[in-house]
């Protein structure tokens, strides 16, 4: 034990001189001091740190927190899966019944609204996503694709639960190609309703949250088709489901999807409608309408640009699935944290002590802050919904969607490795939460889907520069983070030069005889012969982003525990740069010595934040202000008694 704290501590003398050359936050890091001198651990005031990264609605968060303690949310791993359903429903029932926000929220106060969906990841994800379903998928879209009148019709019941919503997107035919789905709506100007078909299987709404055994009300998205047989794209109606009694309404048929993998407190279900009318109220008039006489008119004619404005405004769904496969890694990583600082192992070595859990553990607790940080500043800038910050919007709402569930992925599953076998009893959570969220790299978008996404809109930015950047120079010994973020946004450019540049060949010789219509299909074919690396820049973008907005925020970091947060940003991006190594070494960025020397200065890292037992590493974790009724792991309190 002896050994190891002295290692430790003469690891963090290297670790202080490589941090503070050239770094702008401090001259030197603030670190306590043994009997002899020498450093010993990093200062962590861990309320400070709760209040530098939870900066809005405090007091309704931390009121939610203290209702959770109801033992109606008490985790039952023994719960059959009709009763996890119905429990799941009187969850969301009780918390309904409080009124922490409305549905209204969605627009006129957007972090309140995400904020009081956020807090429910920590209690149970079943519920946090049929909580997610009725408020955001279904409300929100009525919210903000809707107008007065179906706010005035909905909103209300909406709160209450009285209407319990679903969101009918997604097709068995059609995943992330909403624009090809096959539901139809055409408008019967005598009745003045709008008729809803289901023309064969494929087009089935599938997957349909909340559907199959609770949901009263829909918003469906379907192709419309107006009076004179032009299609106008995808438009969305709202479709009761169900009566009041529950029973289904007529035209509408409801198949329950089963039990899944995770998530089975969610009923899904699959959808077909033959011929189901709803009022002509009930389309979602926002960006188009139809008058009584069956006359269409929409301020924006094009069909595309009109789905791209409607969808463009959903992306708060997106957002708080990032957020809570964050706040997941957040759980994982405090649990296996502080079950690590206790379990002895081998001559009563602490697993903390070891490298090996290090190397895990700590990475994990770096980016998981960092992905907290570049989340809540896109927030910041979405709430305020200027139309030239829609495209950055976009890019960064899907980019972080699937950087996050990825990384959950990755943090999980270590952070269940880390605690052996205690991280497969479910009663310690790690378990339960990787089947549950597991769902979350697929829907909300497809991660490699959302990934292209960021990367087409770089390459439309940046469109005509196809000249490689320069490669970097500078040492990482010298100032390890700038030269990190360097480094991260020269893989960027590079990328977007190699792909951006095989577009832009691609099309020029296809013009030649072609003309633009063939240039527009090679560079299409190009970008497609390219995934791999179009991927591959979105991460790149990802990270670059990422590690600038935690620089940015070490600017306003408690003076308590600026130190430990700068080395927390320091790991973040030398860790990213290890994970791009093999690019960077290619491209000459690298060489065969900085590769080296990348792997000391995370170890090095490591080893300071595992002093004094982890200490710090742990005050970081307790930083994120999670009560402990929520984080419920007995292997986080005292393995001994589990």
């Amino acid at each position: 034990m002896a050994q190891n704290n002295r290692i430790g501590a003469e690891r963090l003398e290297v670790l202080s001189r490589h941090l503070t050359s050239g770094l702008s936050l401090a001259e030197e890091l603030p670190m306590a001091a043994s009997d002899s001198g020498r450093p010993t651990t990093m200062r962590v005031n861990s309320r400070d740190v709760y209040q530098w990264l939870v900066r809005d609605h405090v007091q309704m968060r931390e009121a939610i927190y203290e209702f959770l303690k109801d033992d109606l949310y008490k985790p039952d791993y023994y719960m059959p899966l009709l009763e996890f359903r119905e429990v799941t429903l009187q969850r969301l029932q009780r918390f309904a019944d409080q009124r922490f926000f409305s549905v209204a929220d969605y627009v006129s106060n957007p972090l309140k609204f995400q904020a009081g969906l956020e807090t429910l990841s920590f209690c149970d994800y079943s519920l946090a996503i049929k909580a997610g379903v009725h408020f955001t998928l279904c409300g929100g879209t009525i919210a903000k694709l809707g107008t007065r009148t179906q706010h005035d019709k909905y909103f209300a019941k909406l709160d209450s639960l009285e209407l319990p919503g679903c969101f009918g997107m997604t097709e068995l035919g059609h995943g992330s190609n909403v624009m090809g789905i096959e539901t139809q709506a055409r408008y019967d100007a005598a009745k003045q309703e709008f008729v809803i078909t289901t023309p064969q299987h494929e087009a089935s709404k599938f997957w349909i949250g909340g559907a199959g055994q609770h949901g009263k009300v829909c918003t469906v998205f379907a192709q419309f088709t107006d009076n004179t047989g032009k299609a106008q794209g995808p438009h969305v109606f709202v479709v009761r489901l169900r009566d009041d009694s529950g029973h289904l309404m007529p035209g509408v048929r409801i198949k329950d999807n089963g039990p899944k993998a995770g998530l089975n407190g969610v009923d899904n279900g699959q959808i077909w409608f033959d011929d189901v009318r709803v009022s002509r109220e009930d389309m979602l008039d926002a960006f188009a309408s139809v008058a009584p006489d069956g006359t269409y008119s929409s301020p924006i004619p094009s069909v595309s640009a009109r789905f791209g404005t409607m969808v463009g405004g959903l992306t708060t769904g997106r957002m708080l699935i990032g957020q809570g496969a964050i706040d997941a890694c957040k759980i994982g990583v405090t649990i296996a944290t502080r079950y690590a600082m206790s379990r002895p192992q081998f001559n009563d070595t602490r697993i903390i002590e070891y490298l090996t859990h290090q190397r895990r553990l700590f990475p994990a607790l770096a980016t998981t802050y960092a992905l907290h940080l570049s989340t809540d500043a896109l927030k910041r800038v979405a709430k305020d919904r200027r139309p030239a910050d829609a495209k950055l919007v976009h890019i960064r709402s899907s980019g972080l969607k699937a950087a996050s569930t990825w990384h959950r992925v990755e943090i999980l599953q270590a952070c269940r490795e880390c605690c052996g076998g205690m991280g497969f009893l479910a009663a310690n959570r790690i378990g339960p939460l990787k089947n549950d969220m597991d769902v979350d790299v697929t829907f909300e978008g497809d991660n490699t889907v959302m990934m292209q996404q960021v990367a087409k809109g770089l390459l439309e930015e940046a469109r005509g520069k196809t000249t490689r950047p320069s490669v970097p120079r500078g040492s990482l010994a010298d100032s390890p983070l700038s030269a990190c973020q360097t480094l991260l946004h020269f893989r960027e450019e590079a990328l977007t030069a190699e792909v951006g540049g095989a577009m832009a060949a691609a099309a020029n010789a296809a013009g030649k005889g072609g003309g633009k219509k063939g240039a527009a299909a090679a560079s299409t074919a190009a970008f497609e012969a390219n995934l791999d690396l179009v991927v591959a820049l979105g991460w790149a973008h990802v990270d670059a982003i990422t590690l600038d907005c935690f620089c940015e925020e070490l600017a306003s970091a408690p003076a308590s525990s600026a130190a430990a947060l700068q080395a927390l940003a320091t790991l973040y991006g030398l860790v990213r740069v290890e994970k791009a190594a093999a690019f960077l070494l290619a491209a000459g960025a690298l060489s065969g010595a900085d590769s080296r020397a990348l792997r000391c200065q995370i170890n090095d890292l490591c080893a300071a934040f595992a002093v004094d037992g982890g200490a710090a590493a742990v005050e970081l974790c307790h930083g994120f202000g999670i009560p402990e009724h929520l984080i419920g792991a007995p292997i986080a309190t005292d393995w001994r008694k589990i």
